[in-house]
């Protein structure tokens, strides 16, 4: 049976890759991905990954592997500050509106009509403000409640799966994979690495 050409790519790169002495050890192969444990490094190729494509690290620094869900990041920060701009702005409006504030004004207008003619048009272009006001607080904390849901359907959308392996003074190497294929690579990762790198607890 013949290697496919990620297979065949990266056994290509690893036989470049490797130290003089250096043994693979462990090789896990996932969709669309590679990783190898060799006796120095952990190494992970990744040709369609978004960002990089081949990354790898000495084995006492990698420290955990683990399955992580994840999204688009930028579609739940947008939702959250979305619905929380949304709320406040509903909330205000709410409470303005049934504050009786605008009542009082145009109660205030009625009993000034024998009172001086500038007082009464202030009066009334105040609660005129205020109204408009309130509609517009309305109309905009929906819109934004909207987009929130919005955002937060596009973000669910996008989650998928990452393992995720952990490393010591580094960003962690994040790699798109499928649930079941996941669990059992970071499984033997840990195994390959060797006792000091234990699943960590959330």
């Amino acid at each position: 049976m013949g290697q496919s050409p990620l297979s065949q790519a990266s056994d290509d790169r690893l036989l470049d890759m490797l130290f003089a002495g250096e043994e693979i050890e462990e090789e896990i192969e996932l969709e669309g991905a590679r990783i190898a444990v060799t006796s120095h490094r952990l190494l992970a190729f990744m040709p369609e990954g978004e960002d990089r494509r081949f990354d790898h690290e000495d084995r006492p620094n990698v420290l955990d592997a683990r399955v992580q869900a994840a999204g688009h990041p930028d579609y739940l920060s947008w939702c959250v500050r979305s619905f929380m701009y949304g709320l406040l702005l509903v909330g205000g409006g709410y409470l303005l509106d049934s504050s009786g504030l605008l009542t009082d004004f145009g109660d205030t207008n009625t009993a000034s009509t024998q009172a001086v003619a500038g007082v009464q048009g202030m009066v009334g272009t105040m609660v005129h403000a205020f109204s408009l006001l309130t509609s517009i607080l309305l109309l905009v904390g929906g819109v934004l409640l909207l987009v929130g849901l919005i955002l937060g359907v596009l973000y669910l959308f996008t989650r998928s799966e990452e393992l995720i392996i952990e490393r010591a003074g580094r960003d962690p190497i994040r790699i798109p994979v499928d649930g079941n294929e996941a669990e059992d690579a970071a499984r033997r990762i840990r195994a390959a690495v060797g006792t000091g790198s234990k699943p960590s607890i959330d």
